[in-house]
């Protein structure tokens, strides 16, 4: 029988291993990555913002004013995030995956500024490439609210986003106190014997025609002003911000604490100061 010289063995071996990898990079074996998304609160415009903190409830001190001249401090804010999507420069587009059950709840974020991890999460699977846009919804569509039963970030014993008497949840909820105000507002950290309470709680998740219920929930789309590179060893971070400030003297309405209802519990009620919110999200930078 005829014998092959060795080094045809080892050129063809060579062959061989250099074809299994190249199948590896092939169509349908694209590398995945992490896309870190983060959020921060603070107060007032990019080019003068000053930082944003929670006080005790019922204290005298008033650190931040408004559209209207008055004074105020925040005891409480909680905001949903949830549908976020991912889009790059050369058709690139990533969608969250979102999952309801009993016991959790994928893609709904829950930000709370009284806990720091909470402004941190991570998009999973993000297929390589480029991206420079991301969207969100502010609020839970009622797909999440219609699945029954919900754990993690939307059990409502937890979250203390959820309207009963509306079965549905609340997109942001901001309370605090101010001077001008002429109390008997009440939430989740204001009781209506608070004589400086603000209370503004954002829901409505759909439109019935002649009633208080109006979709409240809001897209927010953001450019990056550079491309995020995501690959099986880059992870991005995006760093977006909440100018809490905004949400009272944004391009819908300016918040009289003084005259206007302070104490918001009703969809109707929200929907301008709403607008105002997806307005008051901004793009700040991306770490690579």
């Amino acid at each position: 029988m005829k014998s092959f010289p060795l080094y045809l063995l080892l050129a063809f071996a060579l062959f061989a291993f250099s074809s299994c990898e190249d199948d590896d990079d092939g169509p349908g074996n694209a590398t995945f990555g992490t896309f870190e998304v983060e959020f921060e609160n603070v107060m007032g415009p990019q080019d003068n913002q000053s930082s944003f903190s929670l006080a005790a409830v019922g204290a005298t001190e008033y650190p931040y004013v408004n559209g209207m001249g008055h004074n105020y401090n925040l005891t409480f804010l909680r905001y949903y995030i949830s549908e976020v999507v991912l889009e790059g420069p050369n058709g690139e587009r990533f969608e969250d995956p979102m999952s309801v059950t009993a016991i959790d709840a994928k893609g709904y974020y829950l930000i709370d500024a009284a806990d720091a991890s909470s402004r941190i999460f991570d998009l999973k699977d993000v297929p390589a490439g480029q991206y420079n846009k991301i969207s969100f919804l502010l609020g839970v569509d009622s797909t999440g609210v219609l699945e029954g039963a919900a754990g993690g970030s939307l059990d409502p014993a937890t979250s203390g986003m959820f309207w009963n008497w509306n079965s549905g949840y609340v997109a942001l909820k901001v309370e605090g106190q101010s001077p001008a105000s002429p109390g008997g507002a009440s939430g989740n950290s204001i009781v209506s014997d608070n004589e400086a309470g603000i209370v503004f709680h954002l829901g409505g998740w759909k439109n019935i025609a002649n009633t208080p219920f109006v979709y409240n929930n809001q897209r927010v789309e953001l450019d990056f002003d550079t491309n995020a590179r995501v690959a099986a060893d880059l992870s991005p971070t995006a760093h977006l911000e909440l100018d809490v400030k905004a949400l009272f003297e944004g391009p819908e309405a300016t918040v009289n604490f003084a005259t206007d209802n302070v104490n918001i519990h009703r969809p109707t009620d929200g929907a301008a100061m709403a607008k105002n919110a997806a307005a008051a999200f901004r793009y700040d930078h991306i770490h690579q």
